[in-house]
């Protein structure tokens, strides 16, 4: 008996681990069609998937495994009312099977797991909502570029409206010291109109 149980022990160890190492790690952009297939699996839950057919009836989703190049991607889910074994090996053999590449565990039950991020998708969060909860994560490769925009935007009105003032003090000063020189007679009316003019261009 305790031969038997150090076995189920030594084995489940080993599954667990399994389980671990092929998690995904390091920087990975996720394409338009993987985001779709994520989408389709976070909603195996979802009476919406009554329309792919029997052998896609409503469950709860699993493993979801993607290629490094977040252009592939495979995924398990236990149909409703069955008992089913937590195991990554399904989602990871489909998506080598339609890549050809080696696949890492992007999502365990619903929860982001790549890179040891450990964000858990609610259930009742929507299509648009989980888009912005991949791009916060940085795995759309959208939000350095959008906070870039907003950061130069933010900038360079303050820079034009700076020089806007450092400009307007330095002709308030020229012509200051215009009216100087005509009232000291060193320039005539007409040299200190045509001055004048030519400082407010």
């Amino acid at each position: 008996m305790l031969k038997k149980l150090s076995f189920f022990f030594i084995f489940y160890f080993i599954l667990s681990n399994n389980a671990i190492s092929v998690t995904g790690t390091g920087e990975v952009k996720l394409s338009q069609s993987v985001i779709s297939g994520y989408m389709k699996y976070l909603n195996m839950n979802s009476i919406h998937n009554k329309s792919y057919g029997a052998e896609l009836a409503t469950g709860n989703p699993s493993f979801f495994a993607i290629t490094k190049s977040g252009n592939g991607y495979g995924y398990s889910y236990c149909p409703k009312g069955k008992q089913c074994r937590f195991d990554p090996t399904v989602a990871l053999q489909l998506c080598r099977k339609y890549t050809d590449k080696r696949c890492y565990i992007f999502d365990r039950k619903r929860k982001i797991v790549w890179g040891n991020k450990n964000y858990k998708i609610s259930r009742k969060a929507t299509s648009s909502e989980i888009r912005e909860i991949l791009e916060e994560l940085g795995f759309t490769g959208t939000k350095k570029s959008s906070t870039t925009n907003s950061s130069t935007t933010e900038t360079k009105p303050k820079i034009t409206k700076k020089k806007k003032v450092e400009n307007k003090s330095s002709v308030v000063k020229q012509i200051q010291d215009l009216n100087e020189m005509y009232k000291s007679g060193v320039i005539s009316k007409e040299e200190f109109d045509k001055a004048k003019k030519k400082i407010l261009e």
